[in-house]
């Protein structure tokens, strides 16, 4: 939906970087459901989520872009991700686990959450959680005053 959306905002807009983050959210995240990469949901997922962070990274390293937060914000989203699945597999497949217990409930609200707060991300734009905090990579500014 975020890509939908994007897509139709972005027609005149010459910068598609965000349509195209879109589109490659979108895809993997219909790719997980339809190839099977593992016979357990949790490792295919997290396999899933490792692979589009690769690929995410490879592409901002060829559109080189500078302070495009989206992506970190969608870095940090795949990765917390990513580790949920992993620890949430060891615990059901590795240690055979059957009882619930706090792990499962953090997996449950904490995958949700995260995934809506990506999409809120990409299609707001906004940097929510450092609103006052500016990345400056490699930009200096002299501030000083003349008298």
């Amino acid at each position: 939906m975020a890509f939908l959306f994007k897509l139709v905002s972005r027609l005149n807009n010459p910068d598609k970087s965000i349509v195209q983050l879109c589109f490659l959210m979108a895809f993997s995240y219909m790719l997980s459901d339809a190839v099977r990469l593992s016979q357990s949901n949790y490792m295919n997922w997290f396999i899933y989520d490792v692979i589009t962070i690769a690929v995410l990274i490879v592409w901002f390293l060829v559109i080189k872009k500078h302070r495009f937060f989206v992506l970190y914000y969608i870095f940090a989203g795949l990765g917390l991700n990513a580790l949920l699945m992993a620890a949430t597999h060891y615990d059901i497949y590795i240690v055979h686990n059957r009882e619930s217990w706090w792990l499962w409930s953090a997996y449950s609200y904490g995958v949700n959450t995260i995934d809506l707060f990506m999409i809120l991300v990409l299609v707001t734009e906004k940097n929510f959680l450092f609103y006052n905090f500016k990345i400056n990579l490699g930009v200096s500014k002299n501030h000083s005053k003349s008298v």
